[in-house]
């Protein structure tokens, strides 16, 4: 069934998902895997960030009136750890831009479908799968992984600097 009562629900849930996917991808990709993968490999990063991210929000399955509440942890996590491999990649790929983990969240927390059924788990597991393929010549490798919290391309420019800027 349609989650919403009104028009006026739905573009408030509209509007907090557009706040909350931003919040929290400037944690998990904008700080935790960059740390993550100065010491890791990105497969191992996206792993360990999955699992910590799925805990998260294990506060969420326990209390009442939540939509979590409703669901299974188990099939949660795994999915969590998926996901966190399958926008690894991406992350890396654009070199740290938060755009695209973004846009990803974004889309992971569409109020208007919310999901998460554990029969689900099975074509993200698939996915995350192909995506580790289909980049696992940087995903088994550190020499592409974005480590830097705040990219090297990002400058500020001081008085009297002669450099032209100065890093982050």
């Amino acid at each position: 069934p349609f989650p919403f009562t009104s028009g006026t629900e739905l573009l408030a849930a509209i509007a907090m998902t557009f706040i909350l996917g931003p919040i929290e991808e400037f944690g998990w990709r904008g700080l935790a895997l960059p740390l993550l993968q100065r010491r890791f490999v990105p497969i191992l990063s996206a792993l360990l960030l999955g699992g910590i991210w799925g805990i998260w929000h294990l506060p969420a399955f326990l209390l009442s009136g939540t939509p979590q509440s409703a669901w299974s942890f188990t099939p949660f996590l795994v999915g969590s750890v998926a996901l966190s491999v399958m926008v690894t990649p991406l992350f890396n790929a654009s070199r740290g831009s938060l755009l695209l983990p973004y846009l990803f969240h974004l889309q992971l927390i569409n109020p208007i479908w919310p999901d998460a059924q554990p029969y689900d788990i099975i074509f993200v597991v698939a996915v995350a799968l192909v995506v580790v393929v289909l980049n696992r010549k940087t995903m088994f490798r550190k020499n592409r992984a974005v480590t830097q919290v705040i990219p090297s391309s990002v400058r500020l420019e001081t008085p009297g600097d002669l450099t032209g800027g100065t890093r982050l």
